[in-house]
């Protein structure tokens, strides 16, 4: 994630300040929870034609769910601040396009595709203890145990991360867990749209939890500041890098930008939610999409279409 930045050499003022940022950030998740729901309802709700059952499985059997088309009311969006929110979206649109995604293609042309697959390899596995940590939180056993498996292989056969055997030769994928994800298992609401200085689009919720893990990064332990800041920062325009296209592209064909990417946003956030609540209804045992990664249990885009255009 963009931006993290390590606070073990800062002042009292700076960590003053960091304190206010995730005082201000957890304050707006608690009331947002507290607040009445919005009504999340899809404007459609219909079987997608063409696509087949979509088949769960969990260690409790399996379960069935049709895979639906949804969109939501314009009105379903939590945007209170959205006059901070959208001068901070054009500060995030020049910096994109006229910094990050030139500089991203330079680097897609420059860094052969191998090399870029071992960067990400790297950074996946040194977040392997913060994974483990949320799948505690959430109580999930197996994820524990696959992070902690995860860690130990890649980090000593896998060369400090550089390769995945743990996948590869022993079939352990990355099941990547975060805090946003672990507070979301605890029913806590997405909280209100937000917009972070380059790491764009979010809520209260996530913003909160990329601060936090932001601080809690492992990188913060085995480098000190300010190399900790530079390290997370080039991890995340890494992972910045194969997006920076389609947002060019998005941002082109949107007649608002900043409506058509916030809407995009939380239509993801409420369907997720959806999927959770029809998972739940269908089966008497609980499932927790969050605990694999945002949308990472919802139909795939082969099965199922969503519709994500703007509420203009």
């Amino acid at each position: 994630m963009w931006c993290k930045k390590d606070v073990s050499g800062l002042g009292n003022d700076s960590l003053a300040g960091v304190a206010r940022v995730i005082v201000f950030l957890a304050l707006n998740t608690v009331l947002a929870a507290c607040a009445a729901k919005p009504d999340t309802n899809p404007v459609v709700d219909t079987p997608a034609p063409a696509a087949d059952t979509l088949v769960v499985n969990s260690s409790h059997g399996s379960f069935e769910l049709e895979p639906t088309v949804v969109a939501y009311e314009a009105e379903s969006f939590n945007d209170p601040l959205e006059g901070f929110n959208r001068s901070v979206f054009a500060f995030n649109d020049v910096m994109f396009r006229h910094i990050l995604i030139p500089a991203s293609r330079g680097y897609q042309t420059v860094v052969p595709s191998p090399v870029r697959t071992g960067v990400s390899n790297f950074f996946s596995n040194i977040r392997e203890p913060l994974n483990a940590v949320n799948h505690i939180l959430q109580g999930s056993g197996s994820g524990l145990g696959s992070s902690v498996s995860r860690f130990l292989i890649n980090s000593t056969v896998g060369i400090l991360g550089l390769f995945d055997p743990a996948d590869h030769w022993f079939d352990i994928e990355e099941n990547k867990a975060t805090l946003n994800q672990t507070l979301a298992s605890y029913d806590t609401g997405y909280g209100a749209f937000l917009v972070l200085p380059l790491l764009g689009q979010t809520d209260t919720r996530n913003g909160f939890s990329t601060v936090v893990e932001g601080i809690l990064h492992p990188i913060n332990i085995i480098s000190g500041s300010p190399d900790a800041f530079y390290i997370q920062s080039f991890g995340s325009f890494h992972e910045f890098t194969p997006q920076a296209e389609s947002y060019e592209t998005l941002q082109k064909q949107s007649d608002d930008p900043y409506v058509f990417f916030r809407n995009l946003y939380l239509q993801g956030v409420l369907r997720d939610q959806q999927f959770s609540e029809q998972a739940l209804s269908s089966e008497s045992f609980p499932l927790n999409p969050h605990s694999t990664g945002h949308a990472s249990q919802a139909p795939s885009a082969e099965k199922t279409t969503y519709d994500t255009k703007a509420e203009q």
